[in-house]
């Protein structure tokens, strides 16, 4: 294969969606190796987003810290409105799911968050004009009864308080991401730039969630165990490092698929991640699954097959 070749590969919908959901898998995996060494849920989050924010700025900052500088003094607008994008998909987003996983329990939290399909679908029509068809809406509920049987193993969800914060940070995720794409869509500008922008414009939100500690220390801990980020326990180091590394991945190839493709199809697409988190699982963990599970996972692999083969990418 030439260099053209595998450059038009890595520009290509389907393998930056694959990239992406291959880091958010491993990214969530990490995560939770990383709790069940003990760490703090909130001070994780910092410490890798601060790491993250280092590789970015090593990585990019160089190549990009005039075009980043520019954009902001030349077209202070277009960075205010990904500021904004990005601090709804990054911080609000980010601050609801771990307020709701708190709150719930992980079977719940494990499906409802794959209904940012159907929201960011939503927002995608309403706002970005993207067709909503028969095959998308039934390629969409073949995906999420997948992802039910995968993730829930056909139990009943028995509703909790907490799935109302999920809930809202599904549509926090979609509503950023969509507008991200409108952006990015309309506008000449290096996804570079926003994708640095996105760790920048969370960070405060998820500050804003520490201080809350003072006041709810039952659900985010105590203000001392959330400030233990500065001190982290040795074991949980390693995994706050990889953490970062994997959360700038997943937002580099995030932000390369809304570039290139619509948001419907990242989507949509994205679904596979249930997937290659439940192999990790089985690979390093010695977790089994069930012929349930297995018809869940047949579900998503065949949505996304079709899904691929569509138009929906083009729209």
């Amino acid at each position: 294969m030439d260099i053209s070749s595998l450059n038009t590969i890595k520009k290509s919908p389907l393998f930056n969606i694959l990239m992406f959901s291959g880091f958010w898998a491993l990214q969530l995996f990490v995560t939770k190796l990383a709790f069940n060494s003990g760490a703090q849920v909130l001070s994780f989050q910092l410490l890798s987003i601060g790491v993250a924010l280092a590789l970015l700025a090593i990585t990019l900052l160089p190549r990009f810290g005039g075009d980043f500088r520019s954009l902001y003094r030349e077209t202070p607008d277009l960075f205010w409105k990904l500021f904004f994008a990005n601090s709804i998909q990054s911080g609000l987003g980010t601050c609801l799911s771990i307020i709701g996983i708190s709150l719930t329990s992980m079977i719940n939290a494990g499906f409802l968050v794959k209904l940012a399909t159907v929201t960011t679908i939503l927002f995608a029509w309403l706002i970005l004009k993207e067709r909503l068809t028969a095959t998308k809406v039934m390629m969409v509920i073949s995906m999420l009864s997948g992802a039910y049987l995968l993730t829930t193993k056909g139990q009943i969800l028995l509703p909790r308080v907490g799935d109302l914060y999920i809930l809202g940070a599904c549509v926090s995720w979609s509503l950023g991401n969509v507008l991200v794409r409108k952006h990015v869509k309309s506008q000449p500008i290096k996804i570079e730039l926003v994708t640095f922008q996105k760790p920048l414009a969370g960070l405060p939100v998820v500050l804003v969630l520490v201080s809350l500690a003072v006041w709810s220390p039952d659900i985010f801990g105590s203000l001392s165990q959330t400030l233990s980020c500065c001190k982290p326990p040795l074991a949980v180091l390693p995994h706050t490092v990889g953490n970062g590394f994997l959360l700038a991945m997943t937002w580099t190839y995030l932000n390369n698929t809304l570039k290139i493709s619509s948001a419907s199809y990242m989507t949509m697409m994205s679904m596979i991640t249930p997937v290659i988190v439940s192999l990790l699982a089985i690979i390093f963990l010695g977790e089994t699954l069930i012929w349930i599970q297995i018809l869940g996972a047949g579900l998503i692999i065949l949505s996304g097959v079709v899904t691929h083969f569509s138009s929906i990418a083009n729209e």
